[in-house]
């Protein structure tokens, strides 16, 4: 339940030239930071209101004044972790010219999620912390791997003349090929990144040019 609202909320008086508004906003960016360093590294399960605050600086009233609970806090932290990764493979959807070979599209892709996933904290996050909370986060994990799909499999169809698959196959094989780049996640997360970057992108290259190859096949190319 949240907390009654200050009167300097309330009148909207400024202070040390900050509103009300500002001084909510950050507070709450406190508690986000203070929510990454903890999920990421103590987990989900080993964080507390009382840990998130110390972590913030704050008090847990300024805590609830934008949280109703921790998984509120761990949703956003999420969130906020996924929607950077998705912006990002976004922008280099925008930005990687036309005349590019669909391999160097694809790679970028790559590249970009493994740089993304070089914080420990956001790999643990995104990775491994949705999982068991709730079926709200359930939900909302299932949901981005739809969305992960649907990116690279856009781009995987650049790679074939002649897309032979269905709609419903191609769901299953963007399950399977994305399955598979968040297991090597993991692996290399909790191997604390044993692997370099250059060969997680060069291993999982090797999925996408089988595809391809496989799929030209069966077009009949």
């Amino acid at each position: 339940m949240h907390m009654p609202t200050s009167n300097a909320r309330t009148t909207g008086r400024s202070y040390r030239g900050m509103t009300p508004e500002q001084r909510t906003a950050q507070r709450r960016e406190s508690f986000l930071e203070a929510g990454l360093n903890l999920f990421g590294n103590e987990g989900f399960h080993g964080a507390t209101v009382r840990k998130i605050c110390k972590e913030a600086g704050l008090t847990d009233r300024y805590f609830y004044e934008s949280y109703s609970s921790m998984e509120e806090l761990l949703i956003e932290v999420y969130e906020r972790c996924l929607q950077g990764i998705l912006q990002r493979l976004q922008a280099s959807l925008t930005d990687i010219p036309s005349e590019s070979f669909p391999e160097d599209l694809i790679r970028t892709l790559l590249t970009d999620f493994f740089k993304e996933m070089e914080d420990p904290r956001v790999a643990k996050v995104c990775m491994f912390e949705a999982e068991g909370v709730s079926d709200h986060m359930h939900g909302m994990y299932n949901d981005y791997i739809r969305r992960f799909v649907m990116i690279l499999m856009g781009a995987s169809r650049a790679y074939v003349k002649a897309w032979p698959l269905s709609d419903e196959e191609t769901e299953v094989l963007g399950n399977a090929i994305v399955g598979g780049i968040i297991q090597a996640t993991r692996n290399w997360a909790v191997n604390d990144y044993h692997l370099s970057r250059e060969s997680m992108v060069n291993g999982i290259m090797i999925l996408f040019k089988g595809t391809q190859i496989l799929l030209d096949r069966s077009s009949g190319d």
